[in-house]
C-alpha cells in the first residue's frame, strides 16, 4: 500500500491543506487585529469592548498559527515569540502586537494564499507615508497689468 503524501497546492510549492488552512485563519483574524490598530490607541485601550475584541482575535491567530506546521513557520520571518500564550498579557502588549507584528504577519503571510478565492478579499497594509515635496508656485508678476 502506497504512503500518502500530504496534499499540495500548485502556485505555492510546499504548502499543505491544514497550512493553507491555518494561514488562512490567520490572515482572517489579522485584519481585524490590523483594523482595530489603526485607531487611536487611547480610544481602544479605553473601550473594554474593543479591548475584548483585540484579545479574542489574537488568540484566534495564536490558535491557527499552532496548526501551521514548523517547517512552514520557519519560512516564514515573523515574530512567532508575539504568539505564545501569557498569563501576564498586558493591554500594552496586546497593542504592540496590534501595531508591529499583524502588519508583518499580513505582508509575510498574504502572497502564501494569493492563488485562493479568499485572497481577492483580504487586506494590503499600508506601508509608510513617503513625505510630500511642497513645490513652489512661481509668484504673479505684479509689473505685468491687463490691458
Amino acid at each position: 500500500m502506497a504512503a500518502r503524501l500530504p496534499l499540495t497546492f500548485g502556485l505555492v510549492p510546499g504548502l499543505t491543506a491544514r497550512d493553507r488552512a491555518a494561514v488562512l485563519a490567520i490572515l482572517e483574524n489579522a485584519q481585524w487585529v490590523y483594523s482595530l490598530g489603526r485607531y487611536p490607541k487611547k480610544q481602544v485601550v479605553d473601550d473594554p469592548v474593543d479591548m475584548r475584541m483585540l484579545r479574542e482575535r489574537i488568540a484566534a491567530m495564536r490558535k491557527a498559527a499552532g496548526e501551521l506546521s514548523a517547517a512552514q513557520k520557519k519560512k516564514i520571518d515573523v515574530p512567532w515569540a508575539r504568539f505564545e500564550d501569557d498569563p501576564d498579557e498586558t493591554d500594552e502588549m496586546l497593542w504592540t502586537v496590534a501595531k508591529k507584528v499583524t502588519p508583518k504577519v499580513i505582508a509575510e503571510m498574504r502572497p502564501l494564499v494569493r492563488d485562493t478565492p479568499e485572497a481577492a478579499f483580504l487586506i494590503a497594509p499600508e506601508g509608510p507615508k513617503a513625505p510630500t515635496k511642497k513645490t513652489k508656485r512661481p509668484k504673479p508678476n505684479p509689473k505685468k497689468s491687463r490691458s
